[in-house]
């Protein structure tokens, strides 16, 4: 994807990178036809939320995966998967998709290791 295409939204915070096992700073773009994208593959929900991708990424409820792709999900009133992926010609994340998630996905999600959830109270797991 080239860079003029994409637009930056932030710098993933320390907390949720050595929680994955990262050790170097990962930001994190979105194409600027992400909205055009949410909307073909009929994902209207998560189009609604386009604007909180900073807070998902900032304050996720949910989170999983390593250094490849990274899923984070954040319940508002619908609870949101935001997956964030590595452009290895480039070196850098960026938003592949985001969609609506039900309560019943995310559990067995967590079942299976694919996600995890973190405790708000202590910062942590």
């Amino acid at each position: 994807m080239p860079l003029e295409k994409l637009v930056f939204i932030s710098i993933l915070n320390n907390q949720i990178t050595s929680l994955l096992g990262i050790q170097n700073e990962i930001k994190v773009y979105r194409s600027k036809g992400l909205l055009t994208h949410l909307i073909n593959r009929k994902h209207f929900i998560a189009a609604k939320y386009i604007d909180f991708i900073p807070d998902i990424l900032a304050d996720p409820d949910y989170i999983g995966g390593g250094k490849e792709k990274i899923e984070f999900v954040k319940c508002f009133k619908n609870s949101i998967l935001l997956s964030i992926k590595l452009d290895n010609t480039k070196g850098i994340m960026y938003v592949s998709t985001m969609f609506e998630v039900k309560q019943s996905k995310i559990d067995s999600y967590c079942k299976k290791g694919r996600l995890i959830k973190l405790d708000k109270n202590q910062n942590s797991l």
